[in-house]
Parts: C-alpha cells; structure tokens; sequence
C-alpha cells in the first residue's frame, strides 16, 4: 500500500521533478562554460594555452545551442506543471462538494405492510447516505394509472401542499420510513390487466449548501405483484 501511495505522488510530481533536473543541469552547464572562460593563474606570463581555440568556440556554440532547447523544455514543464496543479484543484474542490453534504435516498423498495379490505399498506425507507446531516426533508407523493409528469407534479405539489409529508431533518446514515396507502380496488385493476398503477415519489432535503432532492417514478408490475422503479433523477 505505501508503495502505491508513493508511486502515486511520483507520478503526480512527474513534471515538477523534471523540471527541477533540467533546470539543474542547465546551471551545472553554465558553470562549466564560465570556469572555461576563466584564466588559470599558473598560466606563466606571456605563455600560450595548449588548447584549440578552435575547439572551445565549438564547445561554447554547442552549449549555447543546448541552452536554447533546455530553457524551452523548462518553459513546457512549467507550463504542465501548472495545469497540472489548476486540474488537481478542481477536483480537490468537485471531492470536497460531493463529500461534505447529505444523500438522500431509497435505501431498498417497496414494502407490503399490511393488506386491509380496503386498502394496502406499503412503505419505503428513506437514508442519508452522506457524511452531513439533511434537514426539513419532504416527502410528496402521487399514486395514478397513467405515468405522471414529475415537472407537473412538483409544481403543483408547491402550490397546494396536499400531498406534502415532512419527515424532518435525517443525521448522516439515519433511516426513516414513509407509509403508502393504495386502494384494493386500483390494485386490483392493475393485477387484471384493466389498469395500471404508478407512484410518484419525491423527496427535498435542505442543507449548507443549498437544495437538492431525489425522485423516482414506480409501476406494479402485474407479473410479480411487485413496483419497478421506471424512472430516478436527482435535482
């Protein structure tokens, strides 16, 4: 495991630490073409240097040549360096909002409580999966045969507030259950093959950050007496 942290901070680095050597060995060159130009002091007075010139006029146009390149490599190393960090601070930022604020949402299906002449119980378990607690969450609710407009249904859900259920606030990794109650009649022209039956499921949630929310449209599958969840969003 610390060998694969390590490798990942190696990889992360990558340019920082080549840039860091290029612009090493530029100096380390540029050094040596000064101590080239210096004259040594136990040169005797009058006396001719056993070097070509010829040959250190080569020298020095090869290392100015070098040079050239060397410092465009460190201007592109710089340059990836800094996108580099630009791009780790975006994501540092997209972890830290998705980290730090709660998720609501179903925490299984629907669940047959109890089955009266009349009517049949279901409910449905509602979770923060988050690491930040969820407060005023409301719950809005709409059983029809015909699969519902969840645009028209929000809104019209604000204006009259009828079919509006607040749970209250949910602590991160809090469970809370929400009771659904259908006509045995729907149910049973649904069963039939007469009707169809769907719910429309939205829950809000209020935090630091802002609003959210998560939706689901369901359908009683005639087949297996069960709901299938037809459609999920998060707002």
């Amino acid at each position: 495991m610390e060998k694969f942290i390590l490798t990942k901070k190696i990889k992360r680095y990558r340019y920082l630490l080549a840039f860091s050597f290029l612009i090493l060995f530029l100096l380390s060159m540029m050094v040596a073409i000064r101590s080239q130009e210096v004259p040594t002091e136990t040169q005797p007075e009058g006396g001719h240097s056993t070097q070509n010139p010829l040959t250190l006029t080569v020298i020095h146009e090869y290392f100015d040549i070098m040079a050239v390149f060397l410092e465009a490599g460190v201007v592109v190393l710089l340059w990836k360096t800094v996108k580099d960090f630009a791009e780790l601070a975006k994501v540092s930022k997209l972890q830290t909002e998705v980290r730090f604020r709660p998720w609501v949402g179903p925490s299984g299906g629907f669940e047959l409580l109890r089955d009266e002449e009349d009517k049949k119980q279901y409910s449905i378990a509602l979770k923060n999966f988050g690491e930040v607690p969820a407060s005023n969450v409301i719950v809005t609710c709409t059983i029809s045969d015909a699969k519902p407009d969840k645009l028209a249904v929000i809104d019209s859900s604000k204006t009259s507030q009828n079919n509006e259920f607040h749970l209250g606030p949910l602590l991160p990794g809090m469970e809370k259950r929400y009771w659904i109650f259908i006509d045995n009649e729907k149910y049973r022209k649904t069963i039939e093959g007469a009707s169809e039956l769907f719910i429309f499921i939205y829950f809000s949630y209020v935090f630091s950050g802002g609003k959210s929310g998560y939706g689901m449209i369901s359908q009683l599958d005639k087949r297996t007496n069960n709901f299938v969840h037809r459609e999920m969003w998060i707002d």
